[in-house]
């Protein structure tokens, strides 16, 4: 992956590049799926972003196709590599204002996910797949750092899609008690 021009916080945290890589996050899909999933997002200012999103290196472009004389392409944002991760140092560098819209930004994307559900009618016919939950835990940094690679390599088998397999998406929030 080539060395991102812009820090990745500064791409994350852009409403509608965060609205980008929650929709092709576990999935290979073309700027025309992103168009028809954001109708609110103009198709220049959507283009853009995504340009944005793919010389930052979050996107990747696995496929080019000519349609009508321009070129369609199907991206994908490849979760094992952790690419939408923000890393410690670029974490520690950021203000506080800036962590506040980054969680501000996934629980908005969180809160329309979950009204995109209720308004498909999904929330009974899926309940299994539907839940949330929060618990206090006691740990020290090391403790800390041993459950969240233990949550990555529980999850790591369910990153791809697969047959007979329904894309869920799992958010979790680790926050210090004050």
């Amino acid at each position: 992956m080539a060395e991102p021009s812009t820090p990745l916080a500064d791409l994350l945290l852009h409403p509608i590049r965060w609205r980008i890589i929650q929709r092709v996050l576990g999935r290979e899909v073309t700027t025309t799926d992103l168009r028809h999933d954001l109708p609110d997002v103009a198709a220049t200012t959507l283009y853009r972003h995504v340009a944005a999103l793919i010389d930052g290196g979050v996107l990747t472009v696995v496929r080019e196709r000519r349609i009508r004389g321009a070129v369609e392409r199907t991206l994908t944002v490849d979760q094992s590599t952790d690419v939408a991760h923000i890393e410690e140092d670029e974490a520690r560098a950021m203000t506080p204002d800036q962590h506040r819209r980054a969680l501000l930004l996934m629980l908005t994307q969180l809160t329309a996910d979950y009204d995109r559900i209720v308004e498909h009618g999904y929330l009974d016919s899926r309940r299994e797949q539907f839940g949330y939950n929060q618990v206090s835990l006691y740990v020290d940094s090391d403790d800390l750092d041993t459950l969240r690679r233990g949550l990555q390599a529980l999850v790591e088998p369910y990153l791809r899609a697969a047959p007979g397999k329904d894309r869920i998406t799992l958010s979790t929030v680790s926050l210090p008690d004050t």
